[in-house]
């Protein structure tokens, strides 16, 4: 039989080294496993019920080159977030959003980052070799991209 703690052992270890989220609060969050997937949710699905799609947000993706975490996923764990973090500035954003991979000189170990703006986690990111390129989902690109292009000095709206 499987080790139903798995993915949570799995996940909590993940953004615990990665993005210095603390274990102690992740370990009240329930990892469920659903394919090459980790969700995130309250608690687990009843034994014998097989969900398609867990209630929750998805958290973890396994991929070729180790887990990627989701944007959403970094988003909601925020000021968690204490490593892998990487600030922009307005026009680097601006570029990562519409597809480019920037120069970004870094003492960090290549993999997923949590990037930010103005101190918000907007989603994730991937440094390697001293590259930087988003991994933002496309609609979300283009709502950060319509919220930079506010007038920078409207009461509403701007980043």
């Amino acid at each position: 039989m499987p080790d139903s703690n798995a993915p949570s052992h799995e996940a909590i270890a993940f953004f615990e080294s990665r993005f210095g989220v603390a274990g102690d609060w992740l370990a009240g969050i329930a990892f469920v496993a659903r394919r090459d997937e980790i969700w995130a949710c309250r608690s687990a699905p009843p034994a014998g019920l097989d969900f398609d799609r867990p209630s929750g947000l998805r958290a973890l993706r396994r991929q070729g080159a180790g887990l990627k975490p989701t944007s959403t996923f970094l988003a909601a764990l925020g000021d968690r977030i204490t490593a892998s973090r990487i600030d922009l500035d307005r026009e680097s954003l601006r570029q990562l959003l519409l597809g480019q991979r920037l120069t970004w000189p870094s003492d960090l170990a290549d993999g997923p980052v949590a990037l930010c703006f103005r101190g918000d986690v907007l989603g994730c990111g991937r440094l390697g070799h001293g590259r930087l390129q988003a991994l933002i989902p496309t609609g979300r690109r283009r709502e950060l991209l319509a919220a930079l292009d506010v007038d920078p000095h409207s009461r509403i709206g701007n980043l």
